[in-house]
Protein backbone atom coordinates (compact mmCIF):
# COMPACT_ATOMS: atom_id res chain seq x y z
CA UNK A 1 0.00 0.00 0.00
CA UNK A 2 2.65 2.31 0.78
CA UNK A 3 4.56 1.62 -2.20
CA UNK A 4 1.39 2.06 -4.32
CA UNK A 5 0.58 5.46 -2.68
CA UNK A 6 4.17 6.83 -3.57
CA UNK A 7 4.20 5.64 -6.79
CA UNK A 8 0.51 7.64 -8.18
CA UNK A 9 1.77 10.53 -5.94
CA UNK A 10 5.07 10.74 -7.66
CA UNK A 11 3.40 10.40 -10.96
CA UNK A 12 0.68 13.40 -10.09
CA UNK A 13 3.33 15.67 -8.58
CA UNK A 14 5.55 15.13 -11.61
CA UNK A 15 2.60 15.64 -14.24
CA UNK A 16 2.52 19.62 -12.82
CA UNK A 17 6.26 19.96 -12.54
CA UNK A 18 7.44 18.31 -15.00
CA UNK A 19 7.58 19.12 -18.95
CA UNK A 20 7.06 15.55 -20.11
CA UNK A 21 3.50 14.44 -21.38
CA UNK A 22 4.03 10.96 -19.08
CA UNK A 23 7.10 11.33 -16.10
CA UNK A 24 6.74 7.11 -15.36
CA UNK A 25 10.46 8.14 -14.32
CA UNK A 26 9.15 9.68 -10.80
CA UNK A 27 6.76 6.70 -9.86
CA UNK A 28 9.29 4.30 -11.25
CA UNK A 29 11.58 5.63 -8.60
CA UNK A 30 9.77 5.87 -6.00
CA UNK A 31 8.57 2.34 -6.35
CA UNK A 32 12.16 1.27 -5.96
CA UNK A 33 13.11 3.60 -3.23
CA UNK A 34 9.95 2.40 -1.03
CA UNK A 35 11.50 -0.07 1.36
CA UNK A 36 10.55 -2.59 4.01
CA UNK A 37 12.34 -0.66 6.42
CA UNK A 38 12.74 3.54 6.89
CA UNK A 39 16.34 3.33 7.32
CA UNK A 40 17.02 1.27 3.77
CA UNK A 41 14.75 3.89 1.52
CA UNK A 42 16.29 6.47 2.83
CA UNK A 43 19.48 4.95 1.41
CA UNK A 44 17.86 3.75 -1.37
CA UNK A 45 16.85 7.22 -2.10
CA UNK A 46 20.16 8.78 -1.65
CA UNK A 47 21.91 6.19 -3.97
CA UNK A 48 19.02 6.55 -6.81
CA UNK A 49 19.41 10.75 -6.89
CA UNK A 50 22.76 10.59 -6.98
CA UNK A 51 23.19 7.72 -9.62
CA UNK A 52 21.13 9.41 -12.07
CA UNK A 53 22.44 12.95 -11.88
CA UNK A 54 26.10 10.93 -12.09
CA UNK A 55 24.68 9.99 -14.99
CA UNK A 56 23.19 12.48 -16.86
CA UNK A 57 26.28 14.54 -15.91
CA UNK A 58 28.42 12.21 -17.70
CA UNK A 59 26.05 11.51 -21.05
CA UNK A 60 25.53 15.58 -21.43
CA UNK A 61 29.74 15.68 -21.17
CA UNK A 62 30.19 13.13 -23.75
CA UNK A 63 27.34 14.28 -25.96
CA UNK A 64 29.03 17.95 -26.45
CA UNK A 65 32.35 16.34 -26.94
CA UNK A 66 31.88 13.40 -29.13
CA UNK A 67 28.10 12.66 -29.74
CA UNK A 68 26.88 9.11 -29.66
CA UNK A 69 28.99 6.67 -31.47
CA UNK A 70 29.90 2.81 -30.49
CA UNK A 71 33.53 3.82 -28.90
CA UNK A 72 31.91 6.37 -26.94
CA UNK A 73 29.22 4.26 -25.88
CA UNK A 74 32.16 2.01 -24.90
CA UNK A 75 33.40 4.72 -22.72
CA UNK A 76 30.37 6.48 -21.59
CA UNK A 77 29.75 2.94 -19.81
CA UNK A 78 32.88 2.18 -18.29
CA UNK A 79 33.08 5.54 -16.63
CA UNK A 80 29.80 5.46 -15.32
CA UNK A 81 29.56 2.16 -13.46
CA UNK A 82 33.76 2.92 -12.19
CA UNK A 83 32.14 6.47 -11.07
CA UNK A 84 29.01 4.57 -9.70
CA UNK A 85 32.02 1.87 -7.95
CA UNK A 86 33.91 4.41 -6.52
CA UNK A 87 31.09 6.57 -5.13
CA UNK A 88 29.78 3.43 -3.57
CA UNK A 89 26.49 3.59 -4.87
CA UNK A 90 25.65 -0.18 -4.00
CA UNK A 91 22.45 -1.89 -6.45
CA UNK A 92 22.65 1.58 -8.21
CA UNK A 93 25.78 1.69 -10.06
CA UNK A 94 23.92 -0.13 -13.01
CA UNK A 95 21.16 3.19 -13.19
CA UNK A 96 24.36 5.32 -13.80
CA UNK A 97 25.40 3.63 -17.13
CA UNK A 98 21.36 3.56 -17.87
CA UNK A 99 20.61 7.15 -17.15
CA UNK A 100 23.89 7.91 -19.34
CA UNK A 101 22.62 6.12 -21.90
CA UNK A 102 19.09 7.22 -22.11
CA UNK A 103 20.21 10.85 -22.58
CA UNK A 104 22.74 10.83 -24.32
CA UNK A 105 20.70 8.74 -27.37
CA UNK A 106 18.18 11.83 -27.43
CA UNK A 107 18.25 14.85 -29.76
CA UNK A 108 19.12 17.15 -27.14
CA UNK A 109 20.86 15.75 -23.94
CA UNK A 110 20.25 18.83 -21.91
CA UNK A 111 17.09 18.76 -21.78
CA UNK A 112 16.47 14.88 -21.18
CA UNK A 113 19.05 14.86 -18.66
CA UNK A 114 17.09 18.24 -17.24
CA UNK A 115 13.51 16.03 -16.94
CA UNK A 116 14.71 12.92 -15.53
CA UNK A 117 16.98 14.05 -12.89
CA UNK A 118 13.91 16.34 -12.04
CA UNK A 119 11.75 12.84 -11.85
CA UNK A 120 13.75 10.94 -10.08
CA UNK A 121 14.35 13.65 -7.52
CA UNK A 122 10.34 13.81 -6.85
CA UNK A 123 9.88 10.09 -7.00
CA UNK A 124 12.38 9.65 -4.68
CA UNK A 125 11.71 12.51 -2.36
CA UNK A 126 7.66 11.15 -1.82
CA UNK A 127 9.02 7.80 -1.17
CA UNK A 128 11.03 9.23 1.44
CA UNK A 129 8.36 11.52 2.66
CA UNK A 130 5.67 8.83 2.68
CA UNK A 131 7.72 6.65 4.60
CA UNK A 132 8.74 9.45 7.21
CA UNK A 133 5.09 10.08 7.73
CA UNK A 134 4.12 6.60 7.52
CA UNK A 135 6.46 4.82 9.28
CA UNK A 136 7.07 1.23 8.16
CA UNK A 137 6.74 -1.45 10.96
CA UNK A 138 9.50 -2.75 13.32
CA UNK A 139 10.64 -6.37 13.09
CA UNK A 140 11.49 -6.92 16.38
CA UNK A 141 8.89 -9.39 17.31
CA UNK A 142 9.43 -11.01 13.79
CA UNK A 143 13.79 -11.91 14.64
CA UNK A 144 12.51 -12.74 18.01
CA UNK A 145 9.99 -15.51 17.06
CA UNK A 146 13.11 -16.94 15.00
CA UNK A 147 15.31 -16.84 18.24
CA UNK A 148 12.53 -18.84 19.66
CA UNK A 149 12.65 -21.56 17.24
CA UNK A 150 15.59 -21.82 17.26
CA UNK A 151 16.00 -22.47 20.92
CA UNK A 152 12.77 -24.82 19.94
CA UNK A 153 14.30 -26.97 17.87
CA UNK A 154 17.36 -27.68 20.49
CA UNK A 155 14.85 -28.17 22.89
CA UNK A 156 13.44 -30.43 20.10
CA UNK A 157 16.38 -32.36 19.40
CA UNK A 158 17.38 -32.99 23.17
CA UNK A 159 13.95 -34.52 24.07
CA UNK A 160 14.23 -37.10 21.19
CA UNK A 161 17.88 -37.91 21.97
CA UNK A 162 16.24 -38.29 25.69
CA UNK A 163 13.59 -40.53 24.59
CA UNK A 164 15.73 -42.49 22.96
CA UNK A 165 18.38 -43.05 24.65
CA UNK A 166 16.26 -44.37 27.40
CA UNK A 167 14.22 -46.75 24.48
CA UNK A 168 17.68 -47.97 24.09
CA UNK A 169 19.50 -46.03 21.05
CA UNK A 170 21.57 -47.40 18.27
CA UNK A 171 24.03 -45.83 15.98
CA UNK A 172 21.36 -44.78 13.14
CA UNK A 173 19.52 -43.38 15.82
CA UNK A 174 23.01 -41.64 17.08
CA UNK A 175 23.87 -40.82 13.46
CA UNK A 176 20.10 -38.38 12.86
CA UNK A 177 21.02 -36.73 16.26
CA UNK A 178 24.66 -35.47 14.23
CA UNK A 179 22.66 -34.75 11.28
CA UNK A 180 19.99 -33.02 12.91
CA UNK A 181 22.31 -30.75 15.19
CA UNK A 182 24.35 -30.17 12.06
CA UNK A 183 21.09 -29.16 9.82
CA UNK A 184 19.68 -26.46 13.13
CA UNK A 185 23.60 -25.01 12.86
CA UNK A 186 22.56 -24.01 9.20
CA UNK A 187 19.30 -22.40 10.42
CA UNK A 188 21.42 -19.59 12.38
CA UNK A 189 21.53 -18.13 8.49
CA UNK A 190 18.36 -17.39 8.39
CA UNK A 191 18.26 -16.06 12.07
CA UNK A 192 20.39 -13.47 11.36
CA UNK A 193 19.04 -12.41 7.97
CA UNK A 194 15.79 -11.67 10.28
CA UNK A 195 17.94 -9.99 12.92
CA UNK A 196 19.61 -7.48 10.14
CA UNK A 197 15.94 -6.85 9.10
CA UNK A 198 15.05 -6.16 12.22
CA UNK A 199 18.09 -4.04 13.19
CA UNK A 200 17.43 -2.16 10.42
CA UNK A 201 13.72 -1.57 10.66
CA UNK A 202 14.68 0.17 14.13
CA UNK A 203 16.89 2.69 12.91
CA UNK A 204 15.64 6.54 12.37
CA UNK A 205 11.88 4.26 12.92
CA UNK A 206 9.72 6.65 15.32
CA UNK A 207 7.81 3.16 16.20
CA UNK A 208 11.16 1.72 17.52
CA UNK A 209 12.69 4.11 20.35
CA UNK A 210 11.43 2.25 23.19
CA UNK A 211 12.62 -0.78 21.56
CA UNK A 212 15.88 0.39 20.71
CA UNK A 213 17.78 -1.88 23.62
CA UNK A 214 16.30 -4.86 21.96
CA UNK A 215 19.15 -4.89 19.38
CA UNK A 216 21.73 -5.60 21.98
CA UNK A 217 19.57 -8.59 23.73
CA UNK A 218 18.84 -10.72 19.97
CA UNK A 219 22.03 -10.27 18.93
CA UNK A 220 23.42 -11.28 22.24
CA UNK A 221 20.89 -14.11 22.86
CA UNK A 222 21.60 -15.56 19.58
CA UNK A 223 25.24 -15.94 20.28
CA UNK A 224 24.17 -17.78 23.43
CA UNK A 225 22.42 -20.16 20.92
CA UNK A 226 25.21 -20.30 18.64
CA UNK A 227 27.71 -21.22 21.31
CA UNK A 228 25.17 -24.01 22.58
CA UNK A 229 24.60 -25.07 19.06
CA UNK A 230 28.36 -25.64 18.83
CA UNK A 231 28.57 -27.88 22.17
CA UNK A 232 24.67 -29.64 21.56
CA UNK A 233 26.87 -30.88 18.21
CA UNK A 234 29.51 -31.78 20.21
CA UNK A 235 27.24 -33.82 22.55
CA UNK A 236 25.95 -35.35 19.75
CA UNK A 237 29.75 -36.76 18.31
CA UNK A 238 30.30 -38.37 21.15
CA UNK A 239 26.89 -40.12 21.68
CA UNK A 240 27.59 -41.34 18.14
CA UNK A 241 30.77 -43.12 19.46
CA UNK A 242 29.05 -44.38 22.42
CA UNK A 243 27.01 -46.05 20.25
CA UNK A 244 29.73 -47.76 18.43
CA UNK A 245 30.35 -51.48 18.72
CA UNK A 246 33.62 -51.18 21.59
CA UNK A 247 31.19 -49.09 23.99
CA UNK A 248 27.68 -49.82 22.96
CA UNK A 249 27.53 -51.60 26.65
CA UNK A 250 27.48 -48.10 27.99
CA UNK A 251 24.45 -47.05 27.00
CA UNK A 252 22.74 -50.27 27.27
CA UNK A 253 23.42 -50.10 31.37
CA UNK A 254 19.86 -49.06 32.52
CA UNK A 255 20.61 -47.20 34.99
CA UNK A 256 22.81 -44.81 33.30
CA UNK A 257 20.89 -44.36 30.50
CA UNK A 258 18.08 -43.31 33.02
CA UNK A 259 20.64 -40.85 34.06
CA UNK A 260 21.87 -39.60 30.95
CA UNK A 261 17.78 -39.44 29.19
CA UNK A 262 17.22 -37.05 32.69
CA UNK A 263 20.23 -34.85 31.83
CA UNK A 264 19.08 -34.07 28.01
CA UNK A 265 15.27 -33.90 29.12
CA UNK A 266 16.10 -31.20 31.61
CA UNK A 267 18.74 -29.19 29.29
CA UNK A 268 15.82 -29.15 26.64
CA UNK A 269 13.79 -27.60 29.32
CA UNK A 270 16.32 -25.10 30.08
CA UNK A 271 16.40 -24.06 26.41
CA UNK A 272 12.31 -23.70 26.60
CA UNK A 273 13.05 -21.36 29.38
CA UNK A 274 15.27 -19.34 27.48
CA UNK A 275 13.26 -19.14 24.55
CA UNK A 276 10.58 -17.94 27.00
CA UNK A 277 12.82 -15.48 28.34
CA UNK A 278 13.74 -13.88 24.70
CA UNK A 279 10.49 -13.29 23.58
CA UNK A 280 9.37 -11.66 27.17
CA UNK A 281 12.61 -9.52 26.87
CA UNK A 282 11.58 -7.80 23.55
CA UNK A 283 7.98 -6.73 25.16
CA UNK A 284 8.11 -3.36 26.36
CA UNK A 285 7.35 -2.94 30.12
CA UNK A 286 8.22 -6.51 30.82
CA UNK A 287 10.27 -8.49 33.08
CA UNK A 288 11.47 -11.65 32.18
CA UNK A 289 11.18 -14.35 34.91
CA UNK A 290 14.57 -16.64 35.31
CA UNK A 291 12.96 -19.39 37.89
CA UNK A 292 11.75 -21.83 35.40
CA UNK A 293 15.64 -21.70 33.86
CA UNK A 294 17.18 -22.14 36.97
CA UNK A 295 15.25 -24.66 38.05
CA UNK A 296 16.00 -26.62 35.40
CA UNK A 297 19.21 -25.71 35.23
CA UNK A 298 19.62 -27.07 39.33
CA UNK A 299 17.66 -30.09 37.86
CA UNK A 300 20.22 -30.55 35.54
CA UNK A 301 23.07 -30.35 37.39
CA UNK A 302 22.13 -32.65 39.54
CA UNK A 303 21.73 -35.41 37.07
CA UNK A 304 25.12 -34.63 35.76
CA UNK A 305 26.85 -35.28 39.13
CA UNK A 306 24.67 -38.62 39.14
CA UNK A 307 25.81 -39.16 35.50
CA UNK A 308 29.90 -38.44 36.11
CA UNK A 309 29.73 -40.92 39.10
CA UNK A 310 28.16 -43.79 36.71
CA UNK A 311 30.73 -42.77 34.07
CA UNK A 312 33.72 -43.09 36.53
CA UNK A 313 32.58 -45.99 37.61
CA UNK A 314 31.64 -48.11 33.99
CA UNK A 315 34.73 -46.86 32.30
CA UNK A 316 37.30 -47.42 34.94
CA UNK A 317 40.09 -50.06 33.23
CA UNK A 318 38.70 -48.10 29.96
CA UNK A 319 41.11 -45.23 28.64
CA UNK A 320 38.95 -44.67 25.44
CA UNK A 321 36.02 -44.62 27.61
CA UNK A 322 37.58 -41.97 29.91
CA UNK A 323 37.97 -39.52 26.89
CA UNK A 324 34.12 -40.10 25.81
CA UNK A 325 32.70 -39.72 28.87
CA UNK A 326 35.19 -36.35 29.46
CA UNK A 327 34.10 -35.31 26.14
CA UNK A 328 30.30 -35.88 27.08
CA UNK A 329 30.63 -34.33 30.50
CA UNK A 330 32.33 -31.28 29.33
CA UNK A 331 29.83 -30.87 26.36
CA UNK A 332 27.44 -30.45 29.08
CA UNK A 333 29.57 -28.38 31.40
CA UNK A 334 29.61 -25.96 28.28
CA UNK A 335 26.18 -26.30 27.46
CA UNK A 336 24.75 -25.18 31.18
CA UNK A 337 27.19 -22.34 31.31
CA UNK A 338 26.42 -20.93 28.12
CA UNK A 339 22.72 -21.05 28.98
CA UNK A 340 23.23 -19.40 32.66
CA UNK A 341 25.40 -16.81 31.36
CA UNK A 342 23.50 -16.37 28.17
CA UNK A 343 20.34 -14.75 29.69
CA UNK A 344 22.15 -11.65 31.58
CA UNK A 345 21.80 -8.10 30.44
CA UNK A 346 23.94 -7.55 27.04
CA UNK A 347 25.38 -4.14 29.54
CA UNK A 348 26.38 -6.05 32.12
CA UNK A 349 29.73 -8.12 30.90
CA UNK A 350 30.63 -4.20 29.43
CA UNK A 351 29.98 -2.42 32.43
CA UNK A 352 31.88 -4.69 35.01
CA UNK A 353 34.53 -4.72 32.18
CA UNK A 354 34.47 -1.29 32.30
CA UNK A 355 34.37 -0.50 36.22
CA UNK A 356 37.53 -2.58 36.15
CA UNK A 357 39.43 0.14 34.51
CA UNK A 358 40.39 2.42 36.93
CA UNK A 359 41.21 -0.51 39.43
CA UNK A 360 44.01 -1.76 36.96
CA UNK A 361 45.37 1.78 36.22
CA UNK A 362 45.74 2.60 40.45
CA UNK A 363 47.67 -1.24 40.30
CA UNK A 364 49.78 -0.18 37.31
CA UNK A 365 50.32 3.36 38.77
CA UNK A 366 51.17 1.55 42.54
CA UNK A 367 53.69 -1.41 40.83
CA UNK A 368 55.46 1.84 38.26
CA UNK A 369 55.85 4.38 41.52
CA UNK A 370 57.32 0.83 43.80
CA UNK A 371 59.87 0.27 40.73
CA UNK A 372 60.94 3.89 41.06
CA UNK A 373 61.39 3.26 44.52
CA UNK A 374 63.49 1.02 44.31
CA UNK A 375 65.75 2.11 41.76
CA UNK A 376 66.15 5.15 43.30
CA UNK A 377 67.31 3.42 46.68
CA UNK A 378 69.65 0.93 44.83
CA UNK A 379 71.32 4.48 42.54
CA UNK A 380 72.07 5.77 46.27
CA UNK A 381 73.23 2.86 47.85
CA UNK A 382 75.69 3.01 44.46
CA UNK A 383 76.68 6.25 45.24
CA UNK A 384 77.75 5.98 48.77
CA UNK A 385 79.31 2.84 48.04
CA UNK A 386 81.45 4.61 45.53
CA UNK A 387 82.04 7.11 48.43
CA UNK A 388 83.60 4.84 50.78
CA UNK A 389 86.07 2.95 48.35
CA UNK A 390 89.33 4.10 47.73
CA UNK A 391 90.01 6.12 44.84
CA UNK A 392 93.41 5.78 42.87
CA UNK A 393 96.37 8.03 43.71
CA UNK A 394 95.03 8.18 46.30
CA UNK A 395 96.18 6.82 50.00
CA UNK A 396 93.62 4.61 52.39
CA UNK A 397 92.32 6.81 55.14
CA UNK A 398 92.70 5.86 58.65
CA UNK A 399 89.92 3.60 60.40
CA UNK A 400 89.06 5.93 62.86
CA UNK A 401 88.38 8.87 59.68
CA UNK A 402 86.26 5.99 57.82
CA UNK A 403 83.77 5.46 60.89
CA UNK A 404 83.77 9.18 61.34
CA UNK A 405 82.55 9.99 57.60
CA UNK A 406 80.46 6.44 57.61
CA UNK A 407 76.61 7.51 56.32
CA UNK A 408 74.00 5.77 58.48
CA UNK A 409 71.50 4.64 56.19
CA UNK A 410 68.03 5.64 57.10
Amino acid sequence: MRATAAAVIAYVVAQRVSSSPQPLLAPLTALIVVQVTLYATLTSGVQRVASVVVGVLVAVGFAHLVGLTWWSLAILIFASLALGRVLRLGPAVQEVAISGMLVMGVANPAATAQGRALETLIGAGVGVLLNLLVPPSVYVQTAGEAVDRLADQLSDLLHRMAREIQEGASAENAGSWLSEARRIDREFVRVDIALVKAEDSLRLNPRGRQLLHTRLILRSRMDTLDHCAVSVRSLCRTLVDLCGPHHRALLSDEQLTDSLGGLLSHLADSFDAFGVIVTTEIAPDTKPNRDDLDHALAQARMRRDAAAELLRSRVWDDPQGWELAGALLAAVDRLMTDLQVGTRPPGETRRSRSSRIPRLAAHRLATTVRVLRKWMASAAQSRRRAALSPTPGRSRPSDDHVLREKITPQ
